[in-house]
């Protein structure tokens, strides 16, 4: 994602944060975020994917790096760059004694928005946000998702050019999540967004680029497609139609074959696991010739597992299996 330093919405360089001298939770993270890309950033919980939002925000300083928003770096005092971020927390939280309208004309006023400006924002989001027929009511009887669409209208008051959404979906029933996913869609055709997130299948859906911390240091940054591109591609599962004779014999002549690690039939379901040395697309070629050799028609053949959450849980794990070896190597 390179460009001109000029063009990036966000840009890092050695980005660290050390609490009270002995806890790590942000190690050297370098990268850049271009306008209109839609960032999703993942890792296990404790990774440092919340250090480095509140870092991008100015709500910490760094203990060694830099962040720059739009760029001019980042800091505690930097209001004039803030106020071009619309932030939702994890689990936003607001007063009960408010309304949807009182309390977004008050965050209005914050941003100093005059009341000829603020009226007529403030009730356009409540319409976008689906809450015109509790504009009027306490906040104190808000739903979780009702409470997310606020804290969305509230993110766009003061028409930001970059959002940054911690955990957009958590606690959110399919019908709110749904909601939700589809209104970053919208946003994306216009706003930069960084989404913190640990569903990776809201990921997959909205984002087209993706950064994975693990224990505080970055393993992973660049397109949704790459991430996915370094998928071990061997697990496939194949629904089939066509005599019973027919598909067992398939699924002997495929277990003999020395390339194919393991073949089950479940009904007409044929699961199998290829080998890693050959190249999966010349065994699945062979598979096919197999299946019309004998007159078995395929229906639909998948990749066993989420791409994107299979992708990330091997960036994860090989992390874990290199630990100080990729420490030494780097050195080297």
């Amino acid at each position: 994602m390179a460009g001109d330093s000029t063009e990036l919405i966000v840009e890092t360089a050695h980005l660290t944060k050390i609490y009270q001298n002995r806890q790590i939770a942000l190690n050297d993270v370098s990268l850049t975020i271009e306008p209109g890309c839609v960032l999703g950033l993942l890792g296990p919980n404790g990774a440092g994917k919340t250090t480095f939002l509140r870092l991008i925000l100015g709500l910490h300083r760094p203990t060694a790096g830099w962040a720059k928003v739009f760029g001019k770096v980042m800091h505690p005092n930097a209001a004039d760059l803030r106020r071009r971020v619309g932030y939702i927390p994890t689990n936003p939280q607001f007063p009960k004694g408010m309304t949807p309208i009182t309390y977004l004309d008050y965050i209005a006023r914050l941003f100093g928005l005059p009341a000829d400006v603020r009226k007529p924002k403030l009730a356009t989001l409540i319409r976008a946000v689906d809450l015109l027929a509790h504009s009027g009511h306490s906040l104190s009887h808000f739903t979780p998702g009702m409470t997310a669409r606020l804290a969305v209208a509230a993110s766009l008051i003061n028409e930001p050019d970059l959002l940054i959404w911690d955990e957009p979906t958590h606690g959110l029933d399919i019908e709110a999540r749904r909601s939700m996913l589809e209104l970053i869609k919208r946003l994306a055709a216009d706003k930069t967004l960084i989404l913190s997130s640990h569903n990776l299948s809201d990921v997959d859906e909205v984002c087209n680029h993706a950064c994975v911390l693990n224990k505080g240091q970055m393993i992973f940054h660049g397109s949704l497609q790459d991430l996915k591109g370094r998928i071990r591609k061997n697990h496939y599962e194949l629904d089939l139609d066509g005599e019973q004779k027919a598909i067992t014999k398939v699924v002997g002549v495929l277990r003999a074959l020395k390339d194919f690690t393991q073949v089950q039939l479940r009904h007409r379901r044929l699961e199998v696991k290829l080998g890693e040395e050959t190249p999966n697309a010349a065994l699945l070629a062979q598979m096919f010739q197999v299946l019309a050799e004998h007159k078995v028609t395929l229906i639909t053949v998948r990749s066993v597992g989420m791409q994107t959450e299979q992708a990330y849980l091997d960036l994860v794990e090989k992390e874990e299996q290199r630990g100080f070896a990729r420490l030494y190597a780097e050195a080297a």
